[in-house]
């Protein structure tokens, strides 16, 4: 019975590894309904890792005879392994980002002036604006944005930002990332990675566009461009398909 279950579990997690992600990363409903898309992933995710880590415990516990074989043994020590490995990368890589998000965050605080909102400002010509997040984001934008947006698309760019800090929406990425990290040789993992980015930005871009205005914040992108969260050790998303959900 339980190596009928193990069957089961391993075919459940090669299905939620490749198939499902590939067929999800190219649906088209995700940026309707991206909180649910992000949910799905992430459903998606943990049930591929709690299946993989159960095969193999199912196989160590199944009783193939009165004393534990190779294959008792080997799927016990394989489920130790694995679970050991997904957990270390995640927790390795959070450590890495928020080292890095620490030193932006420290750079930041010491070149850039606070405006009368709490927006970092930097002293740079380009157009940009993006969170640091953290247990004290930061929002910052730089001077280039300022002169060359309207009150309104910057109204806009700053509310979307701070979605992203409210939201905490790194937190949302980073599973994904540490994925990707430990199955690097998995292409489904690489896309995961991206279609989430996009969809977190999707996410901000709904609470930036009720804030403000759809149509308005599209402008803002046109000329900012501002596409992921800095060091979130993921891929950019691209703007367009985001600038051409908003006007629709």
């Amino acid at each position: 019975m339980l190596s009928l279950l193990a069957a089961v579990a391993a075919f459940i997690s090669v299905v939620l590894a490749w198939p499902v992600p590939e067929r999800l990363s190219r649906a088209h409903w995700p940026s309707r309904y991206p909180r649910r898309a992000i949910a799905l992933w992430q459903a998606v995710g943990l049930l591929g890792g709690l299946s993989a880590v159960s095969c193999l415990l199912l196989l160590g516990f199944d009783p193939l005879g009165r004393d534990w074989t190779l294959l008792n043994l080997g799927g016990l020590a394989g489920a130790a392994v694995l679970l050991t490995w997904l957990l270390g990368v995640l927790l390795t890589n959070t450590v890495r980002i928020e080292r890095q998000l620490r030193r932006q965050r420290d750079a930041v605080d010491l070149l850039s002036w606070i405006d009368g909102d709490g927006v970092l400002v930097l002293d740079h010509p380009e157009p940009a604006a993006y969170c640091l997040p953290g247990p004290r984001p930061r929002i910052v934008v730089t001077h280039g944005a300022i002169e060359s947006l309207g009150p309104e698309e910057l109204a806009a760019v700053l509310a979307h930002e701070r979605a992203h800090a409210v939201g905490r929406h790194e937190l949302i990425i980073q599973p994904f990332v540490a994925w990707e990290s430990a199955l690097p040789f998995l292409p489904p993992a690489r896309r995961a990675t991206a279609a989430v980015a996009e969809l977190v930005e999707m996410l901000a871009d709904d609470h930036a566009a009720r804030a403000t205005s759809p149509r308005a914040l599209a402008r803002a992108l046109a000329q900012v461009g501002s596409d992921r969260l800095p060091s979130d050790g993921s891929a950019p998303a691209s703007v367009l398909p985001r600038v051409r959900r908003l006007v629709k």
